[in-house]
């Protein structure tokens, strides 16, 4: 049987090129992947009034330095009071706590309440889909 001769310095290479550029641009997809299932998830754990909180919800996968960074989430200015919750049901303790508190609405109608509880649509979308977002990771690395 004959010996096949293998040149050390090409396999480096070869492993150094798939370091640099394969790798990378895996990691970056499943990236892209595993957000798209969070963000779908989180838009069908929204709470829905007229719906423009559960458009606003998007994604964005970028590079920060050496480092690659997903985020999901919403700019809307009152997206934090829904998943956070407010009043005496905020997460952590961190709401108001002279309790109950009167407002106005836009109609000019007053209301009294002590809060609103949470409802972490983004944080449970993570965690309903665990298994999705490591099978995002495990299926570009395949390729």
């Amino acid at each position: 049987m004959a010996k096949t001769e293998v040149d050390a310095s090409e396999v480096l290479r070869n492993f150094e090129n798939f370091v640099k550029k394969a790798l990378p641009d895996a990691i970056k997809d499943g990236l892209e992947q595993a957000c798209l299932v969070v963000e779908n998830a989180a838009k069908n754990n929204c709470p829905a009034d007229k719906g423009t909180l559960r458009a606003s919800i998007t994604h964005v996968v970028e590079e920060n330095g050496e480092n690659l960074e997903g985020y999901v989430g919403s700019g809307i200015d009152y997206a934090p009071y829904i998943h956070q919750g407010t009043g005496l049901f905020a997460i952590d303790g961190n709401g108001r706590k002279n309790v109950p508190w009167r407002y106005q609405d836009e109609k000019g109608e007053w209301h009294t309440t002590e809060g609103q509880r949470p409802n972490p649509f983004i944080s449970d979308a993570i965690e309903q889909n665990r298994a999705k977002i490591i099978n995002c990771f495990k299926d570009v690395m395949k390729k």
